[in-house]
């Protein structure tokens, strides 16, 4: 009887190169460690008033929010405002909404835009420097589909 023999292939002695596959997955890696970074520069470090009625945000049209970081105001009449980790005045806020707006607005200029505008504001600053944001929201040639407060949860710190 005839034993069979298990015959593996030979490849001629040729082996996978691993390297550019692994030069991919470290540069994927740093990308999205890199990205993940920046998409936190929106959000300041701030000491948010409490709510205990509030609405949680779902972030279903997160693309079109405008995350505006209103910092503790001592050192003038006009706010400080922080948006996308830039420093800016009123005047200068209006001027990036507007463009903001308009890209996010249907084809008929008298609707609102479908932009929608997150106010966080430190929970000592004056209701003025809010009103200043808000003002600027509402300008005619802006408009903007809504505004939000952050806001924290007084539920939390009870636990």
């Amino acid at each position: 009887m005839a034993s069979k023999k298990k015959v593996e292939p030979d490849f001629g002695g040729v082996e996978m190169n691993m390297t550019p596959m692994i030069d991919v997955v470290f540069q994927l890696i740093i990308f999205l460690m890199l990205a993940n970074d920046l998409s936190r520069k929106e959000i300041e470090d701030l000491s948010l008033p409490q709510a205990r009625y509030a609405l949680e945000d779902k972030g279903e049209k997160e693309k079109y929010r405008v995350i505006v970081n209103l910092l503790k105001n001592e050192r003038s009449n006009m706010p400080t405002l922080k948006v996308k980790g830039r420093e800016m005045d009123i005047a200068q806020f209006q001027q990036f909404l507007k463009p903001e707006a308009d890209r996010n607005r249907e084809q008929d200029a008298q609707k609102a835009s479908e932009l929608y505008v997150l106010i966080r504001a430190d929970k000592s600053s004056r209701w003025q420097d809010v009103q200043w944001v808000i003002q600027a929201c509402c300008d005619p040639s802006i408009r903007v589909y809504k505004l939000q407060f952050a806001t924290e949860d007084p539920r939390k710190h009870d636990k």
